[in-house]
């Protein structure tokens, strides 16, 4: 792997919906701590927000999402790599673009850095339209800022969608 040299902050999004939603998303928190090149920093309390598809929301179950801030010495497309490692380990099947997931893990910035290629954009595309991104990122970090987008505050105000946190 390629390393930076010196360690960035990366922010991720983490969303299952089928099977064990928690245990999902505790397992994979679990296989980033291991990755050498990644260190934990902080984790958002769950937060569930129904599904989405083009054709309706509701018609598959609800998410449970977290975000997880880390510190990584690794390139973006490593970061990238390792996360779809750790989607395959816990049973990613990537068969339908808007399909159900047993793990979701977004990449949504990495130290500011923007750019875009086939396999990344950074940041996240839409991060700054997703409440179930949003609002478990202001609970860890309130003066958050979306590189490209601003207050993620602001953004929270203003983006609509449900999503609310379990106890």
């Amino acid at each position: 792997m390629v390393r930076f040299g010196i360690e960035r902050r990366a922010v991720l999004s983490l969303g299952a919906n089928l099977g064990d939603r928690t245990a999902t998303i505790d397992a994979a928190v679990r296989a980033i701590e291991a990755i050498d090149g990644i260190r934990v920093l902080e984790r958002s309390s769950a937060w569930e927000s129904p599904s989405w598809h083009p054709d309706g929301e509701g018609l598959s179950p609800d998410y449970v999402n977290i975000i997880l801030m880390v510190g990584t010495s690794m390139e973006p497309i490593d970061l990238l790599d390792a996360m779809q490692a750790v989607e395959d380990a816990l049973g990613r099947v990537r068969d339908a673009r808007w399909g159900d997931r047993t793990i979701d893990i977004d990449i949504v910035s990495v130290g500011g850095i923007e750019r875009a290629s086939d396999r990344l954009v950074l940041p996240h595309p839409r991060a700054h339209e997703r409440q179930f991104v949003l609002q478990p990122w202001l609970e860890i970090e309130p003066d958050a800022v979306l590189p490209g987008h601003g207050s993620v505050a602001e953004l929270a105000d203003y983006v609509d969608g449900d999503v609310w946190r379990l106890a």
